[in-house]
């Protein structure tokens, strides 16, 4: 406890220490004052202008400015692609090769809730779906719902059932493929393990390959996550979700901007709701308690393994599963994500 107690006032210094840095008072930073001089002043006042076109945006719901100028089909997601497959949780995605010669094996790709999908396919130049569709791969996204209140009862295992098992049911329907590779980003990766070491349980040998894209499934050092989150952070968070039935999107944004200011983006601003139940478990059952590891996670009744997990695995980032041995090769063990809501 004193340890963490340490850590948190060294987390809220330095907080405080950006705040009062030089590049952060006018009088102080040598770029201010020589645009000052430049400008007769100016850049105060325009500076004075923006903060009040800021505060008014944030305070009325209005998205940041310049989101406005990334329209989807336009700026965004412009890989060609269509809604193979939908239910209340869930639209499946399909993308189709762009290659004469397709790959046998499908890829699912299961992004995270926490943003949009639409992240894996920013633009033609940084996207990773115009990439796979390129090497002639059938490639399919999960695109997460935006959950209202009346769903606040979605669980956990509503995203690894509902979610990656009917998607990759979906997946094969679609294509008649007796084995799919998978791919799962942040949230979605960890999701990916879970269904992937449950499946695997039940020697269920769908899954070809997963691999895990900064997703975290050993939570024991989640870095500064941790200095924020503990049982009387999870039961405010808890109280607040019971009221509203979701975690805002203003909350998770607020979130991303305390832990990663110096790391904004405009997809950054278009965040996604969190019904109470899934959230609450992910925090308490995976996060604090670190379930998935320690060898506590039930599925089903039934503790599942990560080292049951046979299929060829891999990790880019921070991410870590261990199969178990006489398993399928190819695998690399990653150390734990620095903070697991950095994605």
């Amino acid at each position: 406890m004193r340890k963490i107690s340490a850590d948190r006032v060294g987390f809220m210094v330095r907080q405080a220490l950006d705040m009062v840095s030089p590049s952060n008072l006018p009088g102080l930073n040598p770029e201010v004052v020589e645009r000052a001089l430049k400008t007769g002043g100016r850049n105060f006042t325009d500076g004075a202008r923006h903060l009040s076109e800021d505060t008014w945006r944030e305070l009325s719901g209005h998205p940041a400015p310049g989101m406005d100028g990334f329209k989807v089909g336009r700026d965004l997601v412009t890989t060609p692609g269509q809604v193979a497959w939908r239910n209340d949780l869930i639209e499946l995605i399909q993308y189709a090769p762009a290659t004469d010669k397709v790959r046998a094996e499908p890829m699912l790709i299961v992004s995270a809730w926490t943003t949009k999908y639409y992240i894996l396919d920013l633009s033609p130049e940084n996207s990773l779906i115009a990439h796979l569709v390129t090497k002639g791969y059938s490639a399919f996204v999960i695109s997460w719902c935006n959950p209202t209140a009346d769903q606040r009862d979605l669980s956990l295992e509503d995203y690894r059932d509902r979610g990656v098992m009917e998607a990759l049911e979906a997946v094969q329907e679609t294509t008649g493929a007796p084995h799919v590779q998978a791919r799962g980003a942040c949230l979605g990766g960890t999701i990916l393990a879970i269904a992937a070491a449950a499946a695997a349980g039940q020697g269920d040998d769908r899954l070809a390959s997963v691999t895990l894209l900064a997703g975290q499934t050993d939570f024991s050092e989640a870095g500064a996550s941790m200095l924020v989150v503990d049982d009387s952070q999870i039961v405010f968070l808890d109280n607040t979700m019971w009221d509203k039935g979701c975690l805002d999107t203003w909350q998770t944004a607020a979130a991303f901007r305390a832990l990663r200011p110096k790391d904004l983006s405009a997809w950054n601003a278009d965040a996604t709701r969190m019904p109470y139940r899934m959230h609450s478990e992910y925090l308490r059952g995976l996060f604090l308690e670190n379930r998935l590891t320690a060898g506590r996670f039930l599925v089903e009744g039934r503790v599942i393994a990560l080292k049951d997990i046979s299929a060829p695995n891999s990790c880019w980032g921070p991410s870590r599963i261990t199969s178990r041995p006489g398993g399928r090769p190819a695998r690399r063990r990653c150390s734990p994500m620095a903070t697991s809501i950095s994605c």
